[in-house]
């Protein structure tokens, strides 16, 4: 394989990194990781373009020290930083200078080339992407500019996914343990399907999913290794339901999900999809190891025949969200691993 097929490999599979992110930290060390050729040593990072300081507050909103992280910074002005950087128009690419590079990278960092990608947006620029090289040019630049363009809207859309996500734990709408929608958000979207089963007179169906035994796996590996099988058996419920569904982290270790225009005898058909993927899926509850878990599943149907104009819709939600929850508690005294539609 040439040097130019593995170069490119890596800057695919640091993208993929990049998208896999959960938090704006990750992602400020992964950019400080670019993809390098055999035998290179670089180093990256990202200068956003902040006047307002509207993302430093969404940073420090996270609980993150953003002044801290290697590969992400924010500044309230990108002219100045190095000559002809605030407007650069394409990728450049050259010796570093410490007179003129240094706010960039310190001269302590040993840079002696650089790549300055920019990241177009609206007809201004967002940021620069800015990738050092301790040895020779950076082996990147020599890419095609599509591959440059590439890097550079794959360094954008994954850090506004991750400010957009910050702006929505803001809003209370994403659980910050798990990234799903939050129990804020699920109880609203409830409320709202109590109003629409009404209107359009088609049911619909909740559903609440309990990880047996996990408060057990927490005493015997610490919360830490709870909270990552956590996220990896809500991935595997995750997968199981429509787009059309609403899924979401409830507390502790429950998630729920509300399935429009679905009567409760049709959601048993997803209870039994997920309840089979989470058997057939070993979980590493910790390092080297590796255990199969179970889920317990209530299902309440609403049924638009039993519903009135005018009613409380939030006394409604909350009572057929009741229901599923009796449902699953019915389900684990059962043993687990189970549904049970009430």
């Amino acid at each position: 394989m040439s040097d130019r097929a593995i170069l490119l490999q890596r800057v695919l599979a640091w993208s993929n990194d990049l998208m896999a992110v959960r938090s704006l930290d990750q992602l400020a060390t992964r950019l400080a990781q670019p993809p390098a050729a055999d035998g290179e040593s670089l180093t990256g990072v990202l200068l956003l373009f902040d006047p307002r300081h509207e993302l430093r507050h969404l940073a420090a909103g996270e609980g993150q020290q953003p002044d801290a992280w290697p590969g992400l910074r924010f500044v309230d002005s990108l002219a100045g930083v190095a000559p002809g950087y605030g407007t650069l128009p394409t990728p450049w690419t050259g010796p570093y200078h410490p007179a003129d590079h240094a706010l960039l990278f310190a001269a302590g960092a040993g840079c002696t080339h650089l790549a300055l990608l920019p990241l177009p947006r609206g007809g201004g620029l967002a940021g620069v992407y800015n990738v050092g090289s301790k040895g020779g040019p950076v082996a990147l630049a020599a890419l095609e500019p599509a591959w440059l363009e590439h890097v550079s809207a794959q360094a954008l859309a994954s850090v506004e996914r991750q400010l957009q996500r910050a702006r929505l734990l803001r809003a209370g709408v994403v659980d910050p343990l798990t990234g799903w929608n939050s129990r804020h958000y699920f109880l609203s979207r409830v409320r709202e399907q109590v109003a629409a089963t009404v209107r359009r007179s088609e049911p619909a169906t909740c559903m609440v999913i309990d990880v047996d035994g996990l408060g057990s796996l927490n005493e015997k590996h610490g919360v830490a290794a709870g909270d990552a099988v956590l996220v990896e058996v809500g991935n595997i419920i995750d997968a199981q339901v429509r787009a059309s569904d609403s899924f979401a982290h409830i507390g502790d270790d429950e998630f729920a999900a509300l399935l429009p225009a679905t009567p409760s005898r049709l959601a048993t058909r997803l209870a039994e999809r997920i309840l089979a993927a989470v058997r057939a899926a070993p979980i590493a509850a910790a390092p080297g190891m590796r255990d199969l878990l179970r889920v317990s599943i209530g299902i309440a149907g609403l049924d638009p025949a039993a519903l009135a104009a005018g009613l409380d819709r939030k006394a409604t939600a909350d009572e057929w969200l009741s229901r599923a929850q009796a449902a699953l508690h019915q389900a684990k005294r059962a043993g687990g691993d189970r549904y049970v539609a009430g």
